[in-house]
């Protein structure tokens, strides 16, 4: 446990001369969040954005050759992977705790309160999106070199985007869904559940596989 806590703090290290590039990122939350009147969204915006910022270790570690730094250090891979995850889960916390405290303050700049529905969706769906993105592209990035799949990686997510934005607009599966939705709006709490939810059994599925890959590669 103690070198898993070293990984994490390895990992902030390395990472901590970026952290000041959210300020940018809530500043523009915040200005959306006004702009739409939804204090909520300032959540998933933030939350979504989180997962590429942590995308950028592999950056980070490809172009400053980390690979010899952490052959030296008595970190076992599992550590390190673990490590990973975990440092992105803490990450995506913080962050949500932190946007959660402004889109407060916007609901009050907007002297409008915050829907607790509404709140509980944006969070939870954007949790949700943050743990698929890094359970698909973690194992990518401890498999391949950053520069090689940054592209590759994200194209899925913008194709989904896109595919599902056409789906709304030219079918009608909103009213198809209506049932499951006005289900998910009388237990609130099942939201949480399920995002959350789905979001740490992806993360759980992902983790072993990328130790695998990631110890594949050094053998």
């Amino acid at each position: 446990m103690g070198n898993v806590l070293k990984s994490i703090r390895l990992d902030n290290y390395i990472l901590k001369a970026y952290y000041k590039a959210f300020i940018v990122v809530y500043v523009i939350a915040i200005i959306i969040g006004i702009i739409a009147k939804i204090p909520a969204l300032t959540v998933a915006i933030v939350v979504v954005i989180t997962a590429p910022f942590i995308g950028t270790y592999f950056s980070v570690y490809e172009k400053n050759n980390l690979s010899k730094l952490y052959g030296i250090l008595p970190l076992g891979k599992f550590e390190v992977v673990i490590g990973r995850y975990l440092y992105a889960l803490f990450l995506s916390i913080i962050n949500g705790i932190v946007s959660g405290i402004l889109a407060y303050i916007i609901s009050l700049f907007l002297n409008k309160g915050m829907d607790r529905l509404t709140f509980i969706t944006y969070l939870s769906a954007s949790f949700l999106y943050f743990c698929l993105f890094i359970a698909v592209q973690f194992p990518i990035y401890f498999k391949y070199a950053f520069s090689k799949v940054y592209i590759f990686s994200n194209l899925p997510f913008y194709l989904v985007f896109v595919i599902g934005a056409y789906i709304l607009n030219k079918t009608d599966i909103l009213k198809s869904l209506s049932q499951i939705i006005q289900y998910f709006t009388s237990h609130q709490n099942m939201i949480w559940v399920t995002g959350i939810g789905l979001g740490l059994i992806l993360l759980i599925i992902s983790c072993p596989l990328s130790y695998l890959i990631y110890k594949k590669n050094e053998l």
